[in-house]
């Protein structure tokens, strides 16, 4: 009898993750049969997706409340095939929007809630830890810092690592990258990360096209680069390129190879941003929301930086440019730096080698497929019938 596993990724670090997670489950649970919301990785890692991974692309305040009736929605069916598939635990990737309301439904419906990915209750909103603990059964954090938030609240909390680490040490050199995602290695190279929904994409790529116009005004070497998010398409981007008189390359996916190929980077603030920290490419950390959000993050959010990389690193390590100071002209110099001052370059990259002894040991999906195994072996184990009872 196949077991059956509900997993739901609502963003690109999430479908990697989710992908990850199944690839490593079929050693430890032979028969599991998983289905849910995923991408691309998680489609070819053999997942049913009931919905793609683009549903839930949603960011900020102001647009979450827009997508609610959408997201009851799918929330209703995604319980009636756990319902038809007898499914027993779901899985839930990061995207706390929509999975920590549909922790909840879950739990009502019966089934075990695995959470992956802590949501910052660390930056803010701390008082969430006493809702998360009504809601979750497991939490799996990809930061060791984040356990003692839960274990105080009574929540199984338990460390499995971030993936990052594996997949950055099997990069190829920044020689080779630049040559197989047909860049000119001989010419120093502009990551442009905007984010992988569209609402980032369209706030944050045209101020990061006039920053590398700017740039290339005082470098004209440089060339820019551009890699695509899973959950976008080219035809998507290449509007907003239209007008810009400055090539980009635009490649799909591949932002770790993107982020190695190249000399900085501006990055929209998330889970890139510690990408390129973890490649050691100095970068500015990007950011711009709709204005209601960026009205509630600035009473709510309790830590001084929201880049992931100054997080972990507890200290500015890169400069962050948000809102209003998302403009070319000042983008342009704080990257620039990173190109002309030497010793600005070699302070970053020594931060960044620092992250790696932060951020410990790899093998995160083999332990989060551990904790997911052990998790479904309990339920069986509780619904076994012992002989002569």
């Amino acid at each position: 009898m196949k077991t059956s596993l509900l997993v739901v990724a609502g963003e690109a670090s999430g479908d990697q993750l989710g992908a990850a997670l199944v690839r490593a489950l079929p050693e430890r649970v032979p028969r599991v049969e998983v289905y849910g919301v995923g991408g691309v990785h998680m489609r070819a890692a053999g997942v049913e997706t009931v919905f793609d991974v683009r549903d839930l692309n949603a960011v900020g305040v102001a647009e979450v409340f827009a997508k609610i009736p959408q997201g009851l929605r799918m929330a209703c069916q995604l319980l009636r095939e756990a319902r038809r598939r007898q499914t027993r635990v779901a899985v839930l990737i990061d995207t706390p929007g929509f999975n920590l309301p549909f922790a909840a439904f879950a739990k009502r419906a019966g089934l075990r809630v695995v959470f992956y990915v802590s949501p910052q209750i660390w930056a803010w909103r701390r008082g969430r830890v006493k809702k998360i603990a009504r809601r979750v059964d497991h939490m799996l954090t990809l930061f060791p810092f984040e356990v003692p938030f839960y274990t105080r609240a009574g929540v199984d909390a338990q460390y499995v690592g971030h993936p990052l680490v594996d997949r950055v040490a099997a990069l190829p050199s920044p020689q080779r990258a630049a040559r197989e995602l047909g860049l000119d290695a001989s010419r120093p190279a502009v990551a442009l990360l905007p984010g992988s929904r569209w609402q980032e994409i369209r706030r944050l790529l045209p101020p990061m096209l006039g920053a590398f116009e700017r740039m290339q005004q005082q470098v004209a070497t440089l060339q820019a680069v551009l890699p695509v998010a899973p959950t976008m398409t080219r035809a998507e981007i290449e509007p907003l390129l239209a007008n810009t008189p400055i090539p980009v390359t635009l490649v799909s996916g591949q932002s770790l190879e993107v982020l190695r190929a190249s000399q900085v980077a501006l990055v929209a603030s998330g889970t890139a941003t510690l990408e390129a920290g973890l490649i050691g490419t100095p970068m500015v950390v990007v950011y711009k929301v709709h204005v209601i959000t960026a009205f509630l993050a600035r009473r709510l959010i309790r830590v001084p930086d929201i880049g992931l990389v100054n997080i972990v690193a507890e200290k500015r390590v890169v400069p962050e440019l948000l809102q209003n100071d998302v403009e070319p002209q000042t983008l342009a110099a704080a990257a620039l730096r990173y190109l002309t001052d030497a010793e600005a370059r070699a302070a970053v990259q020594h931060e960044f080698a620092r992250l790696h002894d932060k951020m410990g040991p790899g093998d995160g999906a083999q332990r989060a497929a551990a904790c997911v195994a052990a998790c479904l072996a309990e339920i069986e184990a509780e619904n076994a019938v012992v002989p002569g009872q």
